[in-house]
């Protein structure tokens, strides 16, 4: 339900209400409070004028803050009183905030001797007033703060993760709006000419999982595990503290028009234990919220904009969100898919999806055939954007629905469409042809949508170019191409489609053969990128200084990653096994014969020799990246048979 038609429906509630139950009548009195604060500033109000009769209407918003987004995708966040804003409204709209560029992850744009960063307002994009809901006001209301989007600008050109989806959405948009024009087939699979088509229009979606947990409570990993080969939690109904708070960020989220669609339960959880007093503690669950597409920077804000709503919605309710991909191991890590779709629309203002057939027996448009062949073809260019961290590509291991092959699905029949969920992108299709898209299942919660969505498209262009030319039926031959068959645009060594589980149908030495080597390590992903053919990016705002940037972004965060994060955690996790010498068996003490050993070798330095660790730091100081990607997939594969021996040796102890 969205708030474009709300006035009818609380009519409707009004007349009829005896149909509704008491969730419906709390969601709809929801509605209507919110609708009256208005917590998305309508575009009437977007000029310097009109925004100041606006907050002045408004004296619960007590601050703006002007967000931008960096190439990490980390948001700016700052509180301009608005008494201030107000007096110096003209110069800020027109780019009189600035900040220097160690505010914001721009390397080797914004510098230590070049460091200026103006902030530029987006009159386009989704301003939202983000209330603090722990301070209330009178009537209601609560202290806000107008959040308004923003873009970056140094020196004469513009360098942010906004502006670089929104130049790239438009380059993308353009030129298939020519391709199309020029498309002699056009008229005979579509039915009529493409001259007729007036626009095109990019659309993307997301699917947002998180872990939900008890701070500071400790769960068994066993339990865990257990639970989700089980499937015990998915789709289950919610309860207590958990109920509440997805409730209230449903609700929450549908006030900021978010087109709410669904809240559920994921694959991951374990049931929690009841208090005398009726709450719950152990608690550790996975959700997932989702709601409906839009243009590609509306759908990127919505989702960064939502997870700091759904965090902040859980924490008044007691409990801790994390969006970190792989949080928790041998269980499922957390996604965030995304669905891409482009519909055109006709002069007389018929509205097409550019990936559905209009050809009995087809799958797809010759349109959505080169889409999908341009994103598999070229994924090395997309994936650093997708997965850049350790945590990310923990994620993308066997058995837990993440993929770990560069291949597709469409469905066993035109007639009956699928949904594999071990691919890395599945075609999406059903009754209704507007909805027909693909769906990308690498992504995790902290991707960046912006710079990755951009990337998509830019590859799905390449491919759309090469298809435009082409009869359907030799496109649907080429993509489901085997192994060693030659073909013009895909590799002749390659496999690109599969309809069987990838996870269980192939070894691993199968999957690679035919499916490509999966990347072992992250500096495999952005060598991998390096190596690659960049045609795509050329003569598109994704510019090589662009490129550098958001790649030393990724690439220093990795080392940070592993130096600041995982090798601390590893250090304390292995210095935090104890010897238990009074309940040794002869068993026993070899296990912990073998974990001492182990663990000298990861972590104690000795006179002209450094342990595990400390050359791994030692190496990335030197920037020798791929020997200390290497030690460091080495170090933790080391450190879980420590830690499965430690396991052992506790549960033989225990006695």
């Amino acid at each position: 339900m969205g708030l474009g038609n709300v006035n009818t429906k609380i009519v409707f509630f009004i007349e009829e209400f005896f149909i509704y139950d008491t969730f419906d009548y709390v969601f709809q009195k929801e509605l209507i409070m919110n609708q009256k604060r208005r917590l998305i500033v309508p575009g009437e109000f977007k000029s310097a004028r009109k925004l100041s009769s606006f907050l002045k209407g408004r004296p619960e918003i007590a601050f703006v803050s002007l967000v931008g987004i960096d190439f990490l995708g980390n948001d700016t966040d700052e509180r301009i009183p608005v008494p201030y804003f107000l007096n110096h409204i003209n110069e800020i709209m027109d780019g009189g905030v600035q900040t220097d560029g160690s505010s914001v992850n721009l390397p080797g744009i914004a510098t230590l001797n070049d460091a200026k960063i103006d902030f530029f307002v987006d009159p386009r994009g989704e301003w939202f007033i983000d209330e603090n809901r722990e301070y209330p006001l009178d009537q209601g209301t609560y202290l806000s703060t107008l959040r308004i989007p923003a873009f970056f600008k140094h020196g004469s050109d513009f360098y942010c993760s906004r502006s670089l989806l929104k130049s790239t959405s438009s380059f993308v948009e353009k030129a298939i709006l020519e391709l199309v024009k020029q498309d002699p087939f056009f008229q005979e699979e579509w039915g009529f000419s493409g001259e007729r088509i007036n626009a095109v229009f990019l659309t993307l979606g997301t699917e947002l999982e998180f872990w939900v947990r008890t701070p500071a409570e400790q769960v068994d990993l066993e339990e865990l595990s257990l639970s989700q080969m089980l499937k015990e939690s998915y789709w289950k109904r919610t309860k207590g503290q958990v109920r509440n708070a997805l409730e209230e960020a449903l609700l929450l989220l549908e006030s900021y028009g978010y087109g709410v669609e669904m809240g559920h339960k994921e694959v991951g959880g374990v049931k929690a234990k009841l208090d005398p007093d009726g709450s719950f503690h152990g608690i550790m669950e996975q959700l997932e919220i989702d709601w409906k597409y839009d243009t590609p920077l509306a759908a990127a804000d919505k989702e960064l904009y939502a997870r700091i709503l759904i965090k902040e919605t859980f924490r008044r309710n007691g409990l801790e969100v994390t969006f970190d991909a792989k949080p928790i191991k041998n269980v499922a890590g957390s996604g965030e898919h995304m669905h891409f779709g482009i519909r055109v629309v006709t002069c007389e203002g018929e509205s097409v999806n550019l990936f559905s057939s209009r050809q009995p027996g087809t799958f797809m448009s010759r349109f959505g055939y080169g889409a999908l062949m341009g994103l598999l073809k070229h994924w090395p260019l997309v994936n650093p954007f997708v997965t850049s961290s350790l945590d990310a590509l923990n994620r993308l291991k066997p058995g837990y629905e993440a993929p770990v092959s560069v291949v597709a699905s469409l469905g066993r029949s035109p007639d009956f469409p699928g949904r594999n969920r071990t691919v890395l992108a599945g075609l999406i299709r059903s009754d209704n042809p507007l909805s027909t898209r693909f769906e990308l299942r690498a992504p995790h919660p902290h991707t960046n949508t912006y710079l990755a969505a951009a990337a998509v498209y830019l590859v799905m262009l390449d491919g759309m170019k090469y298809a435009v030319t082409k009869e359907i039926g030799d496109l649907h031959r080429e993509l489901t191409k085997k192994h060693g068959e030659e073909a013009e645009y895909l590799e002749t060594m390659r496999e690109y489609v599969s309809e069987k589980n990838i996870f269980t149908a192939f070894s691993h030495e199968e999957r690679e053969r035919f499916y490509g080597k999966t990347p072992e390590t992250v500096w495999d992903i952005f060598e991998a990128f390096r190596k690659a053919d960049h045609t795509p990016f050329e003569e598109s705002p994704m510019s090589d200084e662009i490129i550098a940037s958001a790649m030393t972004a990724s690439r220093n965060k990795w080392v940070v990653e592993i130096r600041d994060k995982v090798l601390p955690h590893f250090r304390r996790e292995l210095s935090s096994f104890e010897r238990l010498p009074l309940k040794e068996g002869k068993r026993d003490k070899r296990l912990w014969d073998d974990i001492q050993k182990k663990r000298r070798l990861m972590l104690k330095d000795s006179p002209g020799s450094l342990s595990m660790a400390a050359e791994i730091e030692v190496l990335l100081e030197r920037e020798e990246f791929n020997k200390a990607a290497l030690l460091m997939a080495s170090f933790s594969a080391l450190f879980e048979e420590v830690e499965e021996t430690y396991r052992l040796y506790l549960k033989n102890t225990m006695i």
